[in-house]
C-alpha cells in the first residue's frame, strides 16, 4: 500500500487537514477492501473444505457398512472356531473339523479433515461445526485403531495353523496350541462385540454431520 505526498505544497492547516483526511479515507477504503477479499477467501476455503469433508464422510459411511458386515461375519466364524477348539481340547479329533481365521477391515479416511486443518480452514468454521467434525473424526480414529488391532491380532492367533505341516489337518495341533488358540478366539470374539458396539454411533455421527 503506497501513500504519495501531495502534488501541491501545503500552505495552511486547512490544506493539511484535507490532505490527512484524504489519506485516512484512502487507507480505510484499502483496508476494508483487503478485509473483504480476505473474508471472501476464507469463506471459499471453508466451503471447499466442507465439500471435501462431505465427500469423505459419504465414502466413510460406505466403508462403515462394509466393516459392519465384516464384524458380523467374523463373529460367526470365530464362534464356530471356538466350538471346534473345544472339541479338540476334549480330545474329539476328526478329519472333518475345520477352522477359518480371517478378518477383513477397511480403514476410514481422514485426509479431508487433515487437509482442512493444515490449510487453516478449520479456525474459520463455526465453533459448533468444529466440535462436530472433531467428534466424528475422533471417534473414527478410535474405531480405526481398534479394528486394525483386531486384524493383526487375529492373524497372530492363527500362527499354530500357519506353521503346521498341513494347516488343514487340525490333528497336528498340540494341546498347548489348542488352548492358546481357544483363549485367543474367545478374546477376539469379545473384542469384536465391543467394536460392534462402539462403531454403531459413528454412522449416526456421519449422518448428522452431513445434514449440516
Amino acid at each position: 500500500m503506497d501513500v504519495h505526498p501531495p502534488h501541491e505544497p501545503i500552505r495552511s492547516w486547512k490544506d493539511f487537514l484535507l490532505h490527512l483526511l484524504t489519506i485516512t479515507i484512502g487507507l480505510l477504503i484499502a483496508l476494508a477492501l483487503e478485509a473483504a477479499v480476505e473474508a471472501l477467501h476464507h469463506r471459499h476455503m471453508v466451503r471447499d473444505a466442507r465439500e471435501n469433508l462431505a465427500r469423505e464422510m459419504q465414502a466413510n459411511r460406505r466403508i462403515y457398512a462394509q466393516n459392519l458386515v465384516s464384524i458380523r461375519v467374523d463373529l460367526d466364524r470365530l464362534r464356530g472356531d471356538v466350538a471346534v477348539l473345544r472339541e479338540l481340547r476334549a480330545g474329539k479329533v476328526s478329519e472333518h473339523l475345520e477352522m477359518h481365521w480371517g478378518f477383513d477391515w477397511n480403514s476410514f479416511g481422514d485426509s479431508a479433515w487433515r487437509t482442512a486443518r493444515d490449510l487453516g480452514a478449520v479456525p474459520y468454521m463455526p465453533p459448533e461445526l468444529i466440535e462436530q467434525y472433531s467428534g466424528v473424526y475422533g471417534q473414527q480414529q478410535f474405531v480405526n485403531e481398534a479394528g486394525a488391532s483386531i486384524l493383526f491380532d487375529e492373524a497372530k492367533a492363527a500362527a499354530p495353523l500357519l506353521i503346521a505341516a498341513d494347516p488343514h489337518d487340525l490333528r497336528q495341533l498340540t494341546p498347548v496350541d489348542v488352548q492358546s488358540m481357544l483363549l485367543a478366539a474367545v478374546e477376539l470374539e469379545a473384542r469384536l462385540i465391543q467394536l460392534d458396539l462402539v462403531m454403531q454411533p459413528l454412522d449416526k455421527d456421519y449422518a448428522e454431520a452431513l445434514r449440516e
